[in-house]
């Protein structure tokens, strides 16, 4: 994507996934704002539109780092200097994405009675769950519609004070992930060199259909995957232990999981081995819910062997030690 091609960009959303991308787009010269729901954002937004007014000198877009509108100042910001070509990008909760956009559409009719394609070219949410279809409105007044789903989890941490502080990402959170891009064939086309130029990521344009399936698999992977991980840190963290040390095997354990799957399993469960899963029990005992995990998960996997004729031959050994399992419970 050519500098003069670049568009400006308009953020609704100031969570982990918002914050990351304007830090992104910003740091690749793109001009962004944040958009606030409610209200007036900052006394510094207040004190710069009260000079304004007083001074009755034209309002514009932010220039430089992100700075903050309310959706009324930003709309006469857009109408009394609309940039060559305006992208607004929600990165709200999946729960908040249609009220968010009806409050878009009540917002800009209160203000104006012409077509809402006259301050932005295209609106796009991150939403995993969702799709384009949430744009149906703005469909029918010439604006480009499409969601763009970044497959990786985001973290905005604070500190002590509750402060926002740097992320624990990497510097580009969105370097080499995947981004499942879907709607308009024309934005799709944009966006995609936006996410390998600007955001050097991979886009991955899919169906409606194929969006969803990969957030679902996404949750599988990483949501229900988190518990247990945390959960190991705790315990090593308590043990005076560094987490860090797991971090090749967890690394090493989700490859081979997601590419030969369950004839590759490894352990004491795959081997039946009774004596150390006592024995980690044992170890675990003085973390209820740690044990308590390690409990389920090894009933649940072997369940799972059981089902793909991994123990053949030794079909009492297993239900010896899923019987032990239970007792456990």
């Amino acid at each position: 994507m050519k500098t003069q091609d670049q568009p400006t960009i308009s953020i609704i959303g100031k969570g982990a996934v918002g914050t990351a991308l304007a830090d992104q787009c910003t740091a690749k010269g793109i001009e962004v704002c944040f958009v606030r729901m409610q209200g007036l954002p900052l006394q510094r937004l207040r004190s710069q539109e009260q000079q304004s007014q007083a001074s009755q000198s034209h309002r514009s877009l932010p220039q430089a780092s992100p700075t903050e509108h309310s959706m009324e100042s930003w709309f006469n910001a857009l109408t009394d200097h609309k940039p060559h070509q305006h992208w607004v990008i929600l990165t709200v909760p999946d729960d908040v994405v249609i009220p968010t956009v009806d409050r878009i559409q009540s917002t800009w009719q209160s203000i104006r009675q012409e077509p809402i394609s006259s301050v932005m070219d295209a609106i796009v949410h991150t939403s995993g769950g969702r799709s384009s279809e949430d744009f149906q409105h703005f469909q029918g007044q010439g604006v480009l519609t499409a969601s763009m789903h970044p497959i990786q989890t985001f973290h905005k941490s604070v500190n002590e004070k509750g402060q926002s502080q740097k992320s624990l990402e990497q510097v580009n959170p969105f370097a080499s992930i995947n981004i499942t891009l879907e709607g308009d064939t024309l934005l799709l086309s944009k966006l995609a060199h936006f996410c390998q130029d600007i955001l050097d990521a991979q886009p991955l344009k899919v169906t409606r259909t194929q969006k969803q399936q990969i957030h679902a698999a996404a949750v599988l992977a990483s949501n229900c995957l988190f518990p247990n991980l945390s959960l190991a840190s705790r315990f090593l963290q308590d043990a005076g232990l560094s987490p860090t040390l797991l971090e090749p095997l967890a690394s090493q354990t989700v490859k081979v999981a997601l590419h030969q799957g369950l004839a590759a399993i490894s352990g004491p469960v795959a081997r039946l081995d009774r004596q150390t899963i006592r024995r980690n029990m044992d170890v675990l005992g003085s973390h209820s819910t740690a044990k308590q995990r390690y409990i389920e998960e090894s009933i649940y996997l072997l369940n799972q062997l059981l089902k793909t004729g991994h123990f053949e031959g030794k079909h009492d050994q297993a239900q010896a030690l899923l019987k032990m399992l239970h007792d456990e419970r």
